[in-house]
């Protein structure tokens, strides 16, 4: 299940899960996210995707830690 702050017109999120506001590095700290995620379902060489994962269980960390969305990795696969 993921919980997201309410959404921005671009789709992306505009507040946290606790409703703050998104600073500008927030939003881009989530874009990051979002972007290892789908890099994760695709099917790149195995040096790239044992990379991609590292950087999205890091990522993860990040945007939990700073309540940006809550998910579990082990819900997308990953």
């Amino acid at each position: 299940m993921t919980l997201i702050g309410s959404a921005a017109p671009d789709g992306g999120a505009s507040t946290d899960l606790v409703g703050n506001e998104l600073t500008p590095t927030e939003a881009r700290l989530l874009a990051v996210y979002e972007e290892l995620k789908a890099l994760c379902a695709e099917d790149l060489p195995p040096n790239a995707s044992a990379g991609v994962r590292s950087a999205l269980a890091l990522m993860h960390n990040v945007v939990n830690g700073l309540a940006l969305e809550y998910e579990h990795l082990s819900d997308l696969g990953a």
